[in-house]
């Protein structure tokens, strides 16, 4: 038995850090050459236009993926509680700092946002107030993501056997029906929008790819719920190149999960790794402020590559800050007490500086993408 206990722990695979940069930057290149450009437009040219938005649907994947990871080991209470940990402190120190770089960096004019509109923001329920203002476009996703967290911690108790099999269906075809009765009913469509179940599909592929890995699902049966979450994406989006380019990413989460690593990305694993780490940070901190900074750079003439090269800089700067000093320490602070509560110690005191992407974490954070018709139009990408 002592000898289990000290089973040394194995590599993680690079394939999976690979996949959450190249998603991030997928994020990062379409929001600062088209959404930041839609109330700026003054910021062109940009050196090209990346309007491809698959990079944050691949993002919720993984998080479907190793959200299954951990909740196969049961403890769904501290599932939860971790996830929230991660995800909300750091949310918390964001919506401030973003709001205060637009209030008081940004020029005269540049926001409409109110106190009134940071409280509501601060409390997740700005999504079922239409008429409020978001702090930044992106932070919609993290109401999303808490009741999604919620909803796993308590349907995995109830979700077994055969059942877990039909779970995806459920996901994908539900909301293409609510779709079709939202016309009729104007609570229904606040709901709808509200929680972006229009988008659970993403979830679906997820849980699916993870039931194929542990072959619980079939080959042909993945090909089948795959092959729906991307006629479910097209439907919804109206985006059939970014579906495709998702399909593309679908492909290489399941040759991470099912496949050996790639090993081929090894020389370059500890950047790989440190950007990964610190992706959260950078999502929550590229959109609104990153904007301002281009704006702060276009102000002394800069333009074009070097817009966009400050915008990232910006990003990852911010984002590092932001792991290190908040996502880091509040996890440590709030995973010490739940493990003080239950009179134990903590299995692993300091949090891991692991990717919340990657299983024993299992934190994946709550990245995707918008598509905005309108100024303050913003409808899950």
């Amino acid at each position: 038995m002592p000898a289990q206990r000290q089973k040394p722990r194995t590599d993680r695979k690079v394939s999976w850090d690979v996949l959450r940069v190249v998603a991030i930057g997928c994020v990062l290149f379409h929001h600062g050459t088209v959404t930041s450009l839609v109330d700026h437009p003054y910021l062109n040219p940009m050196p090209f236009t990346f309007d491809m938005s698959m990079g944050a649907s691949t993002l919720m994947v993984l998080s479907a993926f190793f959200a299954c990871a951990t909740l196969s080991h049961g403890r769904p209470g501290q599932f939860l509680w971790r996830r929230l940990a991660r995800l909300l402190p750091v949310y918390f120190v964001a919506v401030l700092l973003s709001f205060a770089v637009q209030r008081w960096v940004a020029p005269a004019g540049w926001t409409q946002l109110t106190a009134g509109d940071l409280v509501y923001n601060l409390l997740l329920i700005r999504p079922w107030f239409p008429d409020v203002h978001i702090v930044d476009f992106a932070y919609w996703t993290i109401p999303v993501q808490v009741s999604a967290f919620i909803a796993g911690a308590v349907l995995v108790r109830y979700v077994r056997g055969r059942a877990v099999l039909v779970f995806p269906w459920v996901l994908i075809v539900t909301p293409l029906v609510l779709r079709e009765l939202i016309d009729y009913s104007s609570t229904l469509d606040l709901a709808y929008n509200a929680t972006s179940v229009h988008r659970a599909q993403l979830f679906a592929a997820g849980i699916a790819i993870w039931l194929w890995s542990k072959h619980r699902m079939g080959t042909p049966h993945l090909v089948a719920v795959l092959a729906a979450t991307l006629v479910a994406q097209a439907i919804h989006t109206e985006e059939y190149g970014a579906t495709a380019g998702f399909g593309i990413f679908l492909l290489l989460v399941c040759a991470a999960a099912g496949g050996p690593d790639w090993v081929f990305f090894k020389p370059i694993r500890r950047p790989v790794t440190w950007l990964a780490g610190i992706s959260y940070g950078i999502y929550l901190v590229h959109q609104a402020i990153g904007t301002v900074v281009m704006d702060r750079m276009h102000a002394v003439g800069l333009r074009s590559w070097a817009l966009l090269a400050g915008f990232i800089a910006s990003a990852v700067l911010f984002g590092w800050l932001l792991t290190k000093f908040v996502e880091r320490p509040a996890y440590r602070l709030l995973t010490q007490i739940q493990s003080g509560s239950s009179g134990s110690s903590p299995r692993r005191p300091v949090p891991s500086v692991l990717p919340v992407s990657q299983p024993r974490t299992a934190l994946a954070d709550p990245l995707t993408e918008l598509r905005l018709a309108g100024p303050l139009t913003v409808q899950m990408r």
